[in-house]
C-alpha cells in the first residue's frame, strides 16, 4: 500500500481489478483534462463514485437511474475533456447547480457506501477507499479498461497494460483483506436466550452497526462446518403485518423453521433494509406507484433511488464474529451470494421460495426478470 500511495501522489493511474474486469482509477480531486482524454482513449464509460448523501444534497437523484443504479450526466455548457474535468471537480466540491447538468450524458455517477468495501465489496467502494487512503476525499473517477478490439480487458491484458504504462494493479479482494485486518464496523453488545413460540430457542445477539441495531439469532454450534444462514432484510409490512404484497414474511418464517429443524443455523435480521434500503415511508410511496402500474424496480427509481440500495458487508462481519467460514445461504438473491463470496466465505445456495399469489405475482416476476432472482414462476 505504501508503494501505491507514493505512485498516486505523483498523479498516475492505478488499475483496480474486480473478478474478470479491470478499471483505471484516480482520485476525483486529481482529475484533469489529460486524464479524461486518457480514459476516453482506453476505456468504456467514465464513472464517478459518490455517497448517497452527496448525490441527494446536489439533487442528482432527481435524474433517472439508468440500469437501476447509474446516473448519466454531462456539463450543460460544453463536453470537452477540460469541461468534463471541471464538471467533476464542481460536483466533488458541491459547487454544482442542477441547472448546469445535461441529462443524459457520458459521465456515470454511481452510488457508493460510505464505509467502503467493508460495507459493500464493489468497484465504486474500492476506488473510494483508495482515494481516502491516499489522503483525498472519498470520491473516485474510474472506468472499465477496454482492449483495442473493444472488449473488456481480462487479467492478462490489464497486467500488460499496467507494465506498458508503469501502473500498479490492486485487487479488490486484497483491499478487503487489508481493511479487515485493522477495522471492524460491527460490535457485539449483548447475548441472551430467546425462547420462541414456533421456532424453538435461540441465542439472541445484539450488534451495534452502521445500519443501526442488528439482531442475530443463533442455534447450535456455528463455528464448525457448513452453516445454514438467512440474511433477512427488514420488512415491517411483511414480517409483522403479514402483507400479501411481498413474500418477506413467509420467507422469514420458513427460514426460522428450517434452522430449527436442522438444529444449527443463523438468522441475521437486517435493520435498515426496508424497501430494499429506501425506508418504510418511501416503500409505501413505491406501493402507491405500483398501484398505478409501475413495477417494484421502476417505482424505486421514480422516487429518486437506485433499484436496490442494500449491501451485506455488515452481515458478513457478523458472520466473521461468529466464526463462520462456510455458508449454506437461504436466498433467491444472487447479490447476497456474490458479496459473501467476495468477503472470503464458501457459499452454497439453498432455495427459499414461497407459493406466489395473485397479489404478489407481478412483484415476484419483477424480481426474477429485472433483478435476476432465482425464482420459479410460471406465467
Amino acid at each position: 500500500m505504501r508503494d501505491l500511495v507514493s505512485q498516486l501522489r505523483r498523479g498516475e493511474f492505478v488499475i483496480v481489478c474486480e473478478d474478470d474486469k479491470s478499471f483505471l482509477f484516480t482520485p476525483a480531486e486529481t482529475i484533469t483534462a489529460e486524464k479524461i482524454n486518457f480514459l476516453m482513449r482506453n476505456c468504456d464509460e467514465i464513472r464517478l463514485s459518490l455517497p448517497w448523501s452527496k448525490i441527494f444534497s446536489l439533487g442528482l437523484n432527481k435524474l433517472y437511474y439508468l440500469n437501476g443504479n447509474l446516473i448519466a450526466v454531462d456539463p450543460k455548457w460544453a463536453i470537452s475533456a477540460e469541461d468534463r474535468a471541471e464538471f467533476i471537480k464542481k460536483i466533488v466540491n458541491s459547487n454544482l447547480q442542477l441547472s448546469e447538468v445535461k441529462f443524459p450524458g457520458r459521465i456515470f455517477i454511481e452510488e457508493t457506501k460510505e464505509r467502503g468495501v467493508l460495507e459493500r465489496p464493489g468497484i465504486a467502494e474500492a476506488c473510494s477507499d483508495l482515494a481516502k487512503l491516499l489522503g483525498y476525499s472519498p470520491y473516485a473517477v474510474y472506468a472499465p479498461l477496454m482492449t483495442k478490439e473493444g472488449r473488456f480487458a481480462d487479467k492478462s491484458y490489464a497486467e500488460n497494460f499496467a507494465k506498458e504504462n508503469s501502473m500498479q494493479v490492486v485487487k479488490i479482494r486484497d483491499l478487503i483483506e487489508f481493511r479487515l485486518k485493522t477495522e471492524k464496523i460491527v460490535e457485539r453488545v449483548v447475548e441472551a436466550t430467546l425462547p420462541t413460540k414456533f421456532y424453538g430457542t435461540f441465542k439472541a445477539l445484539g450488534y451495534k452497526t452502521p445500519l443501526g441495531e442488528i439482531l442475530a439469532l443463533v442455534k447450535g454450534e456455528v463455528s464448525d462446518g457448513e452453516v445454514l444462514v438467512r440474511i433477512h432484510s427488514e420488512c415491517l409490512t411483511g414480517d409483522v403485518i403479514h402483507s400479501l404484497r411481498c413474500d418477506c414474511g413467509e420467507q422469514l418464517e420458513s427460514a426460522l423453521k428450517m434452522i430449527d429443524r436442522e438444529g444449527k443455523g443463523i438468522l441475521i435480521y437486517m435493520r435498515g433494509h426496508e424497501g430494499r434500503g429506501i425506508g418504510l415511508i418511501n416503500k409505501l410511496m413505491a406501493y402507491k406507484l405500483q398501484e398505478n402500474g409501475i413495477d417494484t424496480v421502476d417505482a424505486n427509481i421514480k422516487l429518486g433511488f437506485p433499484a436496490d440500495m442494500r449491501s451485506y458487508g455488515v452481515a458478513a462481519q457478523i458472520l466473521m464474529d461468529l466464526g463462520v467460514k462456510s455458508v449454506r445461504l437461504l436466498t433467491n438473491n444472487p447479490l447476497k451470494i456474490e458479496e459473501l463470496a467476495k468477503y472470503g466465505f464458501m457459499v452454497k445456495r439453498e432455495a427459499i421460495e414461497v407459493e406466489p399469489t395473485e397479489i404478489n405475482l407481478l412483484y415476484l416476476k419483477a424480481k426474477k426478470d429485472r433483478m435476476g432472482h432465482f425464482l420459479c414462476i410460471n406465467d
